[in-house]
């Protein structure tokens, strides 16, 4: 395997700006999941139930692939570009943990997709810097 060109600065500082607003909006997503979500539950419907666990896994599975595609990346300007990605989507997961506990009422699921967020926001730092040498095996 080739090795990986390094992050300039500017792409590197454009990740860590990505990263610290992510982590400032599920911060905010987990705040306002507390604090304006209803007293008493109101349950969605199965099918819309279904519908949202099925999108909020999507959206993991997606900021996975992503990272995954930039780890291969060996250009750095396609690995930043690549590395944008998870950032959308933990954001995304983050939004919906909100919008769920607003919606429902359940406070404690709405913060697990809010954590879930913050977890593949921070997930993956070590690949923005450059992928070490890797020997086939």
């Amino acid at each position: 395997m080739t090795r990986s060109d390094p992050l300039t600065d500017t792409e590197g500082r454009c990740l860590a700006n990505a990263r610290r607003s992510v982590l400032i909006v599920l911060g905010s997503c987990g705040v306002a999941a507390l604090a304006l979500a209803p007293d008493e539950p109101r349950p969605l419907p199965g099918a819309t139930n279904s519908l949202v666990t099925i999108g909020v896994i999507v959206l993991a599975l997606a900021a996975v692939a992503a990272r995954q595609l930039a780890a291969r990346e060996a250009r750095a300007r396609g690995r930043a570009r690549w590395l944008i990605a998870p950032y959308a989507f933990s954001a995304a997961l983050g939004i919906a943990g909100m919008l769920l506990a607003l919606a429902t009422g359940e406070r404690s699921r709405g913060i697990a997709y809010v954590l879930a967020g913050a977890i593949f926001a921070l997930a993956g730092t070590r690949v923005g810097g450059g992928i070490p040498n890797r020997s086939p095996r």
